[in-house]
């Protein structure tokens, strides 16, 4: 018992920590990444559709019915320009030819050679400040992931047996050279622009709702919702009487982005039994705030279904 007491204790102390940190790094993260699906057979590519989001705003769309590049967010013509985007556009019709090649490979022993089969590739980049931190590159195979880069140890690792006969050429210089290239030209160097551009987009501070609601059975929940912000990064916590800490089961909905490109962050403090839920305050930090905001607990009482985060918006 006594150990378990100490486990709890520490564990509490390196959630306020973590609290600490957050309030002191205002990191600056972005993350650009591609979904790329395809529908084929042995001997067809039936469709192809490729979506690249920054920060989970969806930016760019393909589809190979049109052989268009469209791109969601108008601005986004003049952050890579019309001689980019045209280069993407013929990069992604001559990808086509590859989802050929990998679907008369990847099932070549389907007897059925008409059978349409689901190929998946994730790619994503990630940014802190100016410096890349990490990148990913993963196959999936009807619904079932089938090889991924190593980011650590610098090789692929085949994920189902019948992925290992490709190892070697996976783990071709070539190949992985041809990777490498395409994650920083289009997706590291991509994003640069991308936000470089968008940081000459007006700045949006926070709006911040605070909601209390209060269960039959006496236990209180605390809601502190931020929406509309821009950029991304903010910080949001519960303290109490001015102090901050681990005062009961706090979550949080992530920063979600919002239809107009702003974004949205929801943390949720439910209160231990007993606990009258008085001197609470939600703080929080944005660029766009000279000095952190301060909104009491009480501020209203919620009536009816406990609030949920937005849809993210698929087109």
């Amino acid at each position: 018992m006594a150990s378990e007491k100490r486990k709890k204790s520490l564990f509490t102390w390196m959630l306020i920590l973590g609290c600490f940190a957050a309030r002191n790094t205002q990191a600056d993260y972005h993350i650009h990444d591609f979904h790329f699906t395809a529908i084929g057979t042995r001997s067809s590519l039936l469709s192809l559709i490729v979506i690249s989001s920054v920060d989970n705003v969806q930016l760019c769309y393909y589809s190979k019915q049109n052989h268009q590049v469209v791109m969601k967010k108008p601005w986004m013509y003049q952050a890579l320009g019309a001689k980019e985007i045209e280069q993407k556009q013929k990069k992604l019709i001559s990808l086509e030819k590859s989802f050929i090649w990998a679907f008369k490979n990847l099932i070549k022993n389907e007897t059925n050679i008409e059978k349409n089969h689901t190929l998946q590739v994730f790619v994503d980049c990630t940014m802190d400040q100016d410096i890349q931190v990490s990148n990913h590159f993963q196959f999936a195979l009807d619904g079932e992931d089938f090889c991924q880069m190593d980011e650590q140890l610098g090789h692929w690792v085949a994920m189902k047996p019948e992925a290992q006969r490709f190892k070697p050429l996976w783990d071709n210089a070539f190949w992985n050279r041809l990777v490498k290239h395409y994650i920083q030209e289009d997706c590291v160097d991509s994003m640069k622009k991308i936000l470089q551009y968008s940081s000459m987009r007006e700045n949006v501070p926070p709006q911040v709702t605070v909601f209390r609601h209060d269960a039959p059975d006496g236990r209180v929940t605390l809601f502190c919702r931020a929406t509309g912000f821009y950029p991304r990064s903010i910080v949001l916590h519960w303290e109490r009487d001015g102090t901050l800490g681990v005062w009961g089961q706090e979550s949080s909905s992530g920063t979600l982005p919002n239809a107009d490109a702003t974004f949205y962050l929801q943390v949720t403090l439910e209160l231990p039994p007993g606990d009258p839920g008085t001197g609470y305050t939600c703080v929080v930090e944005h660029s766009e705030l000279e000095t952190p905001a301060m909104f009491p607990g009480m501020s209203s009482h919620l009536e009816g279904p406990l609030p949920s985060p937005p849809e993210i918006p698929l087109q």
